[in-house]
């Protein structure tokens, strides 16, 4: 079976069941008609399953749910709109009728079946119900396209000062609203209708602590964010603007993508919609059409949800984890807005423009900030719907040990911790390694975990400990020259969060450590073996910071691996070395692979302790690419450690000042 047919296929069996209308798409009106589809609830995935239809008139409704062989209890439940009307249990299978008023149908024409049980493995089996005609024709193609649709109308909710209300319940204006926006999505002329961020509504009362974060909106400029949010998502799917579709998600997923909870949560004390850090991270979503233009100019869309999803992480691997306390002003100082991240302004990339961080590496460069996991986990989920791809934050911990993780949930995947991506003990691994199977974040994270505080990071530090990055070798080579103990290191120290020592030992942690040799890159960088990747190198710099990126945003070529060493923050004057070894006396031809980039400086190389350059590179390009290998000479060299030189030296007049210097590889041949 082919994996686009797999996916298919396993949709269907997981996802809400979108069916077409019978009768009314040829036009036929008819009393009553029956809507039937299979349900699947399985362990770790879903734990209710859905049927949605649409009723038109008041009338009678029959439900019948019967399992597949010998099943244990089930419970079904009817919505009309959003509220819950009647439930019922049985035992393998439930069958009631209620009796449709037009009260009811004042909550919304879409109605659903929800199916729920308690399962060790699976359980299968199928929904029917009987009920009064749905064909009717929309006033707009859109509207049309909705109601023949559902489960989509069921999920697509706007929540009304706390009140939820379907599609079919809105009031005309904004109906109308909707299928202007979504018009212009089509035509792609949709312009932001709210300023972006959305000014902050939050009120303080006398009391409130005056550096506390808050975020909340106007109800207007809420309402508005939401519609063009999901005028978007329709759009996309109208258009059949991404390979995948929103038929292939359930309940939940649409839920996580169309229904306005999923952006905002209304207060009613302060009669506004607020941020909650717990249902959307420290993060204002961007605008759709601001989501989308990062996704389509950072070449982010690939031909699969697990694919784009990957990408985007891969991205998140150059956020900065933003210093300083979690307080209105330290944020207004790194994004200039005093609430909660605004996620398009960390996809730019924003200047600290406070005192009190300053003198940090890096802290007077333009970065992408980032407001902490929480902060990450809003930007994948915001950036992540403008494709189309449901994603849910999900807080661990409270307070301030509160964490935060993204749930994938369409694709089975979870980043566990949103700090996951620039985590220096990942730093060499791919980014699809960074994301775990639900089955295995329930384990750490979940609510029978036996101890979620060792779960958050431990995918980074279970990388770590797999790859045994730079960070480790180096913190290994200094606990040698302190003689400290295992218990005592900064090896340990680097794991202990989510692994005890004895989990470590049994790991041959050490072991593998003490059987780098004496030259070997903990104590002073690879050996000359012909091309070396920059980033494993343990780089040290004067100033500024160094990291791994990826190679999704590369123009023109490719690097080795598919990765560069990259280093921000630093200025005319500061140096870096990367520090490698020679195995022997002998003369050693040196040649280095830069990138270029219109933001990348002007650099000098040398080597050792030498006065003189090799040579001076400028690393200015209009666009990012990985440059041709640049010849450095060969040079007489004893036998053990060296070092080779990049330092700063200025910029090219064209070069926007940032200073940067990208660095794929280091190839170090014996000539004789």
């Amino acid at each position: 079976m082919s994996s686009t047919a797999s996916r298919k296929s396993h949709a269907k069996a997981r996802a809400t069941i979108l069916l077409l209308v019978l009768g009314g798409m040829a036009g036929i009106a008819r009393a009553e008609q029956t809507t039937s589809g299979a349900f699947k609830i399985a362990t770790g995935h879903a734990s209710r399953q859905e049927l949605c239809f649409a009723v038109a008139a008041p009338g009678a409704i029959a439900v019948r749910v019967e399992a597949d062989g010998e099943a244990g209890p089930l419970h079904a439940t009817l919505y009309a709109g959003q509220t819950v009307v009647h439930s019922a249990r049985g035992n393998g299978s439930v069958e009631f009728s209620f009796t449709a008023t037009p009260e009811h149908l004042r909550d919304g024409r879409e109605w659903a079946v929800a199916v729920s049980a308690l399962v060790a493995g699976e359980m299968t089996g199928r929904i029917t119900v009987s009920h009064p005609d749905s064909a009717r024709a929309g006033t707009h193609p859109l509207d049309t396209w909705l109601l023949a649709r559902p489960a989509i109308g069921f999920h697509l909710v706007w929540n009304e000062s706390g009140r939820p209300l379907p599609y079919s319940a809105w009031p005309p204006g904004m109906r109308e609203r909707l299928w202007v926006l979504h018009d212009d999505a089509r035509a792609g002329r949709m312009q932001p209708a709210v300023a972006d961020p959305p000014p902050n509504a939050w009120r303080a009362r006398p009391g409130d602590d005056p550096t506390a974060l808050h975020t909340a909106f106007a109800p207007e400029a809420a309402r508005e964010m939401y519609l063009s949010t999901v005028a978007h998502t329709l759009a996309l799917e109208t258009g059949r603007g991404v390979p995948w579709s929103l038929d292939d998600l359930n309940g939940d997923e649409l839920d996580a993508l169309i229904g306005a909870p999923a952006l905002s949560g209304w207060n009613a004390d302060q009669q506004a919609y607020e941020i909650s850090e717990f249902d959307h991270g420290w993060a204002v979503p961007a605008p759709p059409q601001v989501a989308w233009r990062f996704l389509q100019e950072q070449r982010l869309l690939r031909s699969t949800r697990l694919e784009t999803i990957t990408a985007i992480v891969g991205w998140a691997r150059r956020l900065t984890h933003v210093a300083g306390p979690v307080s209105r002003d330290n944020f207004a100082h790194h994004w200039g807005y005093a609430g909660d991240m605004p996620v398009s302004r960390a996809l730019a990339g924003t200047r600290y423009t406070g005192t009190d961080l300053r003198t940090l590496p890096g802290y007077e460069t333009v970065r992408h900030y980032t407001a902490g996991c929480q902060g990450t986990v809003g930007l994948l989920v915001s950036v992540l719907r403008a494709a189309n791809i449901p994603a849910r934050p999900r807080s661990v911990g409270s307070g301030a040990a509160a964490h935060a993780s993204a749930l994938f949930l369409s694709e089975d995947r979870a980043l566990a911790h949103g700090d996951d991506p620039y985590h220096p003990l990942a730093a060499d691994a791919a980014p699809a390694d960074l994301l775990v199977d639900l089955a295995t974040y329930n384990a750490w994270l979940g609510p029978r975990s036996s101890d979620p505080a060792r779960g958050i990071g431990r995918q980074a530090l279970t990388l770590g400990l797999t790859r045994l990055p730079a960070i480790v070798r180096r913190a290994h080579a200094l606990d040698q020259q302190q003689g400290l103990e295992p218990a005592q290191s900064a090896v340990f120290e680097l794991f202990r969060g989510s692994f005890t020592l004895d989990e470590l030992r049994e790991a041959g942690l050490w072991e593998r450590l003490d059987s780098t040799s004496p030259g070997a890159p903990a104590a002073g960088g690879p050996a000359a073996q012909g091309w070396v990747e920059a980033e494993t190198m343990a780089a040290l710099v004067t100033a500024g910071a160094t990291e791994v990126q990826t190679g999704e945003t590369l123009t023109v070529g490719q690097w080795r691996g598919d990765r560069q060493l990259r280093w921000t923050g630093g200025r005319p004057g500061a140096e870096l070395r990367l520090p490698f070894t020679v195995p022997a006396d002998g003369r050693y031809r040196v040649t280095v692979r830069f990138t270029r980039a219109p933001d990348y400086a002007v650099v000098e190389v040398s080597l050792d302790d030498a006065a003189a350059a090799l040579d001076r590179v400028n690393l200015y390009a209009p666009q990012v690419l990985a440059a041709d290998p640049l010849a450095m000479g060969e040079h007489e060299l004893k036998e053990g450690s060296h070092a080779l030189r990049v330092a700063i030296v200025g910029s090219h007049p064209l070069a926007t000042p940032l200073f940067t210097v990208g660095i794929d590889a280091v190839r170090i041949d014996r000539v004789r």
